[in-house]
């Protein structure tokens, strides 16, 4: 939603044509526009840096797992991305040389990914600024409001997750 003129069309339609509560129902288009605002804010920043928000996190990924290697299926589960946009991710890593893929040593079927020496490198020198952008966010929140914030979170996640259960 990109407009609160548009928050307001939809309140009043909600309220007029479904009688639905239009408050709630703006509250929610309101929270879901300021989450996608974040990722976007985020998705700027690192697209001036030539990648994107779910290469970091598969980068991040594979740089802290124990073994270093991990198959596509595995990383998209940690990093909650489907199998096919993990595909077109790990393309995108290789092509920046920052990740390779083997065969599997085990299953000829599979592969398993690892960060290339410079992408080791990439991702240990960006981490630490990352984790300071992070701290400085959430230091200026208070720990109850990260406690409810959580809480709330976990709770809209839950509901979510209930409701498309239900739809299947």
């Amino acid at each position: 939603m990109a407009s609160f003129a548009l928050l307001d069309r939809i309140s009043s339609y909600a309220q007029s044509h479904c009688s639905l509560d239009a408050a709630l129902l703006r509250s929610g288009f309101e929270l879901m526009h300021l989450n996608r605002m974040i990722e976007q804010l985020a998705e700027d920043k690192l697209a001036e840096c030539g990648i994107n928000l779910r290469l970091v996190e598969i980068l991040e990924c594979l740089f802290h797992h124990p073994e270093g290697v991990m198959t596509p299926a595995d990383l998209s589960d940690e990093v909650s991305l489907s199998r096919s946009a993990m595909t077109s991710a790990l393309d995108s890593l290789e092509k920046l040389g920052y990740a390779r893929r083997s065969p599997h040593p085990s299953d000829r079927r599979m592969f398993e990914i690892s960060l290339t020496d410079s992408g080791r490198a990439y991702i240990a020198g960006w981490l630490p600024e990352r984790y300071k952008k992070f701290i400085l966010i959430m230091e200026s929140i208070s720990s109850e409001e990260r406690e409810l914030l959580l809480r709330t979170y976990r709770k809209v996640f839950e509901i979510l997750q209930n409701q498309f259960d239900s739809c299947s």
